[in-house]
């Protein structure tokens, strides 16, 4: 990133990006709307607009817990999406939120891919499940994220 990139994000949307990015097997690509995407392979785990607008995409039972949760809301331009959410950087106070979302995505991608055995050594090494225990989620969310991540494409 430039730091042109920087000045136009803004300090908390960088730090969120900065952080992501630094995960094992993680690309950045332009995304739609002005966002900073972030991929495993082909798969997007999330995107975080100009302004500081992260949208992630979870299985839908996934989604629905994180929302009851009060993690994250529906997604801001598609409520009516089955998978999508949202989640605003208006503050440092919210860095740590963004990046916590990112990380359950990321971590959700990546156990699927271990389950399917479609990963490099680098994603093979991941410790899943210790690293869920770092994120500390809710007894619901974990039963989900286990039922979702072994079930999902």
């Amino acid at each position: 990133m430039t730091s042109k990139d920087t000045h136009q994000h803004g300090s908390e949307t960088e730090q969120v990006i900065e952080t992501v990015a630094s995960w094992s097997e993680i690309t950045i690509k332009e995304g739609r709307f002005n966002a900073t995407a972030f991929q495993i392979g082909n798969r997007e785990i999330g995107h975080v607009h100009l302004g500081g607008t992260v949208d992630i995409s979870y299985p839908p039972s996934l989604r629905d817990q994180l929302i009851a949760d009060g993690r994250t809301e529906e997604h801001h331009f598609a409520s009516n999406s089955p998978t999508g959410t949202t989640f605003y950087i208006k503050s440092e106070d919210d860095i740590d939120n963004a990046v916590w979302l990112f990380r359950l995505s990321y971590l959700h991608c990546v156990w699927s891919l271990q389950k399917r055995e479609e990963t490099n050594s680098n994603l093979a090494n991941i410790a899943v499940e210790e690293e869920l225990d770092k994120l500390d989620p809710s007894d619901a969310l974990r039963s989900v994220f286990e039922t979702t991540a072994v079930s999902s494409p």
